[in-house]
């Protein structure tokens, strides 16, 4: 099968999921993402994971909000650091999960809590961390190892570090995931 078969395929698959509530999400954070002006340009993809193989078409910059009709991945933001677990059992990811939060919480941090259902854990993601913007993409990965050992001390080791790396792909809110076709969904956010 051609790659673009392959693409058609999986974009029917992928976007089967998609309800008016989770469209009009989905498009008012295309909106706040294209209002921003990142410095490096924010990037986005096409990705599937296809017979145990990963395709995905070329990284982008989109200037209008049609050229992300079936994206689903891009790069992680200047200003904005993850937490996930990959090495925990479920149920063990989720409690440290909601102990971060906790944390966050009481150091009185904006965060988000997203979620596509077959991850290994949701993903927790500041998005206003506006320090890390003018770093070297170097001292901005030392400087988000350095503020998850400070809030997380003891579960630190627990935490998938190759997220903090600038161009590291990750899911885009609110459209399906790329190899579990289910939507990355907001699960809360905590303003403080």
């Amino acid at each position: 099968m051609e790659q673009t078969e392959i693409f058609l395929k999986e974009r029917k698959e992928h976007f089967k999921f998609m309800d008016i509530n989770l469209k009009n999400k989905r498009d008012k954070f295309i909106s706040w993402m294209l209002v921003k002006n990142w410095n490096p340009p924010l990037k986005v993809c096409e990705m599937y994971k296809h017979d145990d193989k990963i395709l995905k078409n070329s990284w982008r910059i989109p200037q209008y909000p049609h050229e992300y009709s079936y994206c689903n991945t891009r790069f992680k933001l200047p200003s904005e650091t993850r937490a996930e677990i990959d090495n925990l059992p479920f149920d063990k990811a989720i409690d440290l999960i909601c102990k971060i939060c906790l944390e966050l919480m009481k150091n009185g941090y904006h965060f988000a809590v997203f979620y596509a259902e077959g991850q290994r854990s949701p993903h927790i993601i500041i998005y206003d961390f506006y320090e890390l913007i003018d770093l070297k993409p170097h001292q901005r990965e030392k400087a988000q190892i350095e503020f998850w050992r400070s809030l997380i001390p003891f579960h630190f080791q627990n935490l998938d570090r190759g997220i903090w790396l600038d161009k590291h792909p990750v899911p885009i809110e609110f459209f399906p995931h790329w190899k579990y076709r289910t939507p990355f969904k907001l699960i809360m956010e905590w303003l403080p």
